[in-house]
C-alpha cells in the first residue's frame, strides 16, 4: 500500500512538473519579417531596423507610427496547446542626417512576459553605405516548475553596415549581441536582396555564432516577395536555426498606399526539446496584423 502511494505521489509530482512546464517565448518580429520567415538583413527596412539591421534606416527619409498584433499557439509534442500574445509600438524619425527609431514590445504567455524597450540610430557613410547600431533592454518573468516567479533583465546591442552594390542588389551585415550578454543569441548575419524589375525580390541570409561552432550555430533564411496590383506585395519565406533548435516558413501579404500599409502574416516554427534554452518540443503558429502610418 505504502509502495502505491509513493508511486502515485511521483506521478503527481511529475504530472504536475508536466504541466507547468512552459514553451519558451518566441524572439520578436515585425508583420513583414514573419512573413519571410526573418530573412531581410539585406533590405532597406524602417521599422526592422530595431531587430535587425539598424543600418537599413540611413536610406529613408520620412517618419512612421507602426502598430502590431500577433496572436501564438503553441502545441507541445506531448502536452496541451497554449496561447500567447504581443502588441508592439514603432515610431521612427529619418528627415534629419541621423536616422532613428524607439519600439516598446510586450509579449505575454500564460503567467510569463517579456517586455522590451529598444531604439537604433544610423548614418550614411556615403552614397551607398551606412552604419547603425541598435539597444534592446529586456525584462523577463518567467515561472519554474516549482511556481516560482523570476524576472531577469538583460540588453542586446546589435551593429549593422548596409550597402547598395548596384539600384537591384543590396548587402547587410550584422553582429547581434557581440558583447553576450546571452551567448545563444550571439551570432554574425550576412544578408542580400536582388530586386528584379521592381516586381519580385529575392532575400537570403545566411550565419552562426563565431565564438561556436558553426555547424552547430548555423541559422540560414531565404525569402521571395512579388508585387501585384501595383499595391499589393506577396511574401514567403523558409528557415532554418541550429542555435535555437527551431526552424519554420513564413508568408503573409501587405497593402502599400502613400502613407498607409496594412500587413498580415502567418509563421509556422517547429522548436526542439533543449533544456539550455528552457524549451520543450512543439509547434508553434503565429499570426500577425500590423498597421504603418508615414507622415
Amino acid at each position: 500500500m505504502k509502495l502505491r502511494l509513493s508511486h502515485l505521489s511521483l506521478l503527481s509530482i511529475c504530472l504536475a512538473f508536466t504541466l507547468c512546464a512552459q514553451g519558451r517565448i518566441m524572439e520578436y518580429e515585425t508583420t513583414r519579417l514573419k512573413s519571410t520567415a526573418g530573412a531581410g538583413a539585406g533590405s532597406l527596412l524602417v521599422e526592422e531596423s530595431i531587430f535587425l539591421n539598424p543600418a537599413a534606416i540611413s536610406f529613408f527619409n520620412t517618419s512612421t507610427f507602426y502598430f502590431q498584433k500577433v496572436s501564438t499557439e503553441q502545441t507541445p509534442d506531448n502536452g496541451v496547446m497554449s496561447e500567447a500574445d504581443a502588441i508592439s509600438f514603432i515610431a521612427s524619425d529619418t528627415k534629419g542626417s541621423l536616422k532613428g527609431a524607439v519600439a516598446y514590445t510586450k509579449q505575454k504567455k500564460g503567467a510569463e512576459s517579456r517586455k522590451t524597450m529598444a531604439g537604433s540610430m544610423a548614418s550614411p557613410l556615403g552614397k551607398t553605405s551606412s552604419f547603425g547600431v541598435s539597444y534592446q533592454h529586456i525584462t523577463e518573468n518567467t515561472v519554474d516548475e516549482f511556481h516560482q516567479t523570476h524576472e531577469e533583465s538583460y540588453k542586446k546591442f546589435t551593429l549593422g553596415v548596409t550597402r547598395i552594390l548596384t539600384p537591384d542588389f543590396t548587402m547587410g551585415v550584422v553582429a547581434i549581441d557581440p558583447l553576450r550578454e546571452r551567448p545563444q543569441d550571439s551570432k554574425a548575419i550576412i544578408g542580400f536582396q536582388y530586386v528584379f524589375k521592381d516586381i519580385i525580390s529575392v532575400m537570403f541570409d545566411g550565419g552562426a555564432d563565431w565564438k561556436n561552432n558553426l555547424s552547430s550555430t548555423l541559422v540560414w533564411k531565404t525569402a521571395a516577395q512579388i508585387k501585384f496590383l501595383d499595391n499589393f506585395y506577396l511574401r514567403f519565406g523558409t528557415y532554418r536555426d541550429k542555435a535555437l533548435k527551431e526552424r519554420g516558413s513564413g508568408a503573409g501579404i501587405s497593402w502599400v498606399q502613400p502613407k498607409l500599409t496594412i500587413e498580415a502574416a502567418l509563421k509556422n516554427s517547429k522548436l526542439e526539446e533543449d533544456d539550455n534554452l528552457r524549451q520543450e518540443g512543439e509547434k508553434v503558429q503565429e499570426t500577425s496584423l500590423s498597421m504603418s502610418y508615414r507622415f
